[in-house]
């Protein structure tokens, strides 16, 4: 199986790297590619990401100069990730989806961040599972789930266990982007998921070390997007 995974930067980076959850990430990655699924990782950019863009907010820097800040920091975060797996992931962060997938050829897993201003990872996720040709996607956030309104907020929001793309991009396609914006799901990689019919899981951090079963068909308690045929 193919499989595409954004590890949201608040999973992996919640206030600083969390080294039991990048570790737990890699073991996953390792395991998955000894039992010969061909995978693909992009990593978020998480709450450091946050602080320098609402630094250089107080810059006065351009979007495209938060952007870029917002980049190397997931490239930093994909490093760590890359440092604890050894010789199975590529050395360096592929820059480009296209360079993502050639490294795949070397049967090596590549680690991506982000790529170029205006593409959140997410984005840069969708367009790497659809590159890849992946069977699906999975999005790994700091919630377990979907939820019809934020559950940190609205503690009686509801689990949405399953939609369809078109239902993704009604809840988040049509927000206004902006640089260091927190969502499940951002607005680019919503509307990507929909346009190329990619099949996507949002799952929370307890699932990780059962994703394997997952893949294999197994229940879970995220959400399953799937493509409208």
């Amino acid at each position: 199986m193919k499989v595409t995974i954004s590890f949201g930067g608040a999973m992996m980076v919640p206030e600083k790297p969390d080294a039991s959850t990048i570790l737990s990430a890699a073991n996953v990655l390792v395991s998955l590619k000894k039992r010969r699924h061909d995978v693909f990782v992009v990593v978020g950019g998480g709450h450091q990401a946050r602080v320098y863009m609402q630094q250089g907010v107080a810059m006065k820097l351009s979007r495209a100069e938060l952007d870029k800040i917002g980049i190397e920091v997931t490239r930093l975060n994909a490093r760590m990730l890359i440092a604890a797996m050894g010789k199975i992931a590529e050395e360096e962060p592929p820059k480009t989806v296209e360079a993502a997938v050639e490294t795949s050829f070397r049967n090596k897993i590549p680690i991506m961040g982000g790529t170029v201003p205006g593409h959140t990872t997410d984005a840069v996720a969708a367009m790497l599972a659809k590159a890849s040709r992946s069977d699906i996607l999975v999005i790994f956030t700091d919630v377990d789930a979907i939820y019809t309104k934020d559950p940190k907020l609205y503690p009686a929001a509801e689990k949405i266990q399953e939609m369809t793309t078109k239902d993704l991009v009604k809840m988040f396609g049509k927000i206004k982007r902006e640089p260091g914006m927190k969502l499940v799901v951002d607005p680019i990689a919503a509307q990507l998921v929909d346009k190329h019919n990619i099949k996507t899981l949002v799952l929370g951090k307890s699932e990780l070390e059962r994703l394997e079963e997952i893949l294999n068909g197994a229940e879970h308690g995220g959400t399953t997007i799937k493509p409208v045929s």
